[in-house]
């Protein structure tokens, strides 16, 4: 029995290494210049943690080609709806730890919400009609990540025993 637990957790070892292999793959140099949190990202990426209920948003990392802004928008069926926030406006690069995102109104429990990427237009103000979303360089999508709002969150930065 042992032997068998031994041999399935070796084979999605080596499938996730493959995985992990296959994806890198797909990366060029300029994709890894500068990003120092050694992951295989795009020109523009984000991450977000699940957050906890509340009137502003913690970004853990943020990565532009240009410089932009991180814009928080509602739900809505899925897609993003209304803007709630914006981060004001972010350096071309990675940017790890932005100060909070104050938002018009506050998260509720069970909530999704979407952290989106915009570029500056030029001007260094956040206009939604002329700074445009960020695109994923593979399908031309906005680059958004959706956010869990929950009560049960690890606020950043809290370390549960």
């Amino acid at each position: 029995m042992n032997t068998k637990i031994f041999l399935i957790v070796g084979v999605v070892v080596l499938v996730m290494v493959g995985v992990t292999l296959f994806l890198r793959g797909g990366a060029n140099q300029s994709d890894m210049e500068g990003n120092s949190s050694g992951l295989v990202v795009g020109k523009n990426a984000i991450y977000v943690a699940e957050q906890v209920p509340s009137k502003a948003i913690s970004i853990a990392v943020v990565r532009f080609e240009a410089p932009g802004f991180v814009v928080i928008h509602e739900d809505v069926a899925g897609v993003p709806g209304a803007i709630l926030g914006r981060s004001s406006i972010l350096a071309a690069g990675e940017t790890e730890s932005l100060a909070l995102i104050p938002l018009s109104r506050a998260t509720k429990d069970g909530e999704m919400i979407h952290a989106m990427l915009h570029l500056d237009d030029g001007d260094g103000v956040f206009d939604a009609g002329k700074d445009d979303p960020a695109e994923d360089r593979i399908g031309g999508k906005p680059v958004t990540m959706v956010v869990i709002v929950s009560a049960d969150a690890v606020e950043p930065g809290v370390v549960n025993p």
